[in-house]
């Protein structure tokens, strides 16, 4: 069983293309080995939580290594998204899963540069009020959470059924940091034109060019 976990590994790590294959070659034996394992652990905590794959016809085992693989294999510039969005309709819901997976990467990429603005605004004691970020904050969300939508990879989806028969959906994605990154900085400069920022406005680019924190 080990080997053929390996010799599917192997495989994925050369279908994402030559130059994903020249990144997933940095994978060490013992990187490998730890994916594995962690995937295997992962997949029997989503199955007894009653998870399965979305009209798939990839286990949902297969499905969460190839995915594991790809993110792992060049970290620095696959970032992984989640979603999840409760419904009774398939494709609504996965829909609605992989709206919500976008606005919490653009909410998430709004609270880290406006908390990094207020914090050199209480400690300049910059005259830039509160309220003209959080305008551009908002303005800059909004412009975020628009143009990373054509962006997102989406990979596979989970769905669950309770008692009821809602279901919810749990949509597995990525995008990539490149292109989220020059997304974030043309919302950035259009949510400057609606705002008044100051001397905050150079600082906004430093701020935007550093990846959005990860879900907790």
């Amino acid at each position: 069983m080990k080997k053929i976990i390996a010799i599917i590994t192997t495989m994925l790590l050369l279908m994402v293309g030559n130059v994903d294959a020249v990144s997933a070659q940095q994978l060490t034996k013992q990187q490998e080995k730890a994916l594995q394992k962690d995937v295997k652990k992962r997949v029997k905590e989503l199955k007894k939580a009653g998870w399965e794959p979305l009209a798939s016809t990839q286990t949902l085992d297969y499905a969460l290594l190839k995915y594991r693989t790809y993110i792992e294999s060049d970290e620095e510039n696959r970032i992984p998204i989640t979603g999840i969005a409760i419904g009774r309709n398939n494709k609504i819901g996965r829909e609605n899963a992989i709206h919500s997976g976008i606005a919490s990467y653009a909410g998430r990429a709004k609270a880290q540069v406006v908390g990094k603005m207020k914090s050199v605004v209480s400690s300049d004691a910059n005259n830039n009020s509160q309220e003209e970020i959080d305008r551009f904050g908002a303005a800059y969300e909004s412009g975020v959470n628009a143009r990373i939508s054509g962006l997102v990879k989406e990979h596979f989806v989970l769905v669950r059924t309770a008692k009821d028969g809602t279901r919810e959906y749990n949509v597995f994605m990525s995008i990539d940091e490149t292109a989220a990154r020059k997304a974030r900085e043309e919302a950035a400069r259009s949510a400057k034109e609606k705002t008044a920022l100051g001397d905050l406005s150079q600082m906004v680019e430093e701020f935007i060019g550093e990846p959005v924190a990860p879900e907790e």
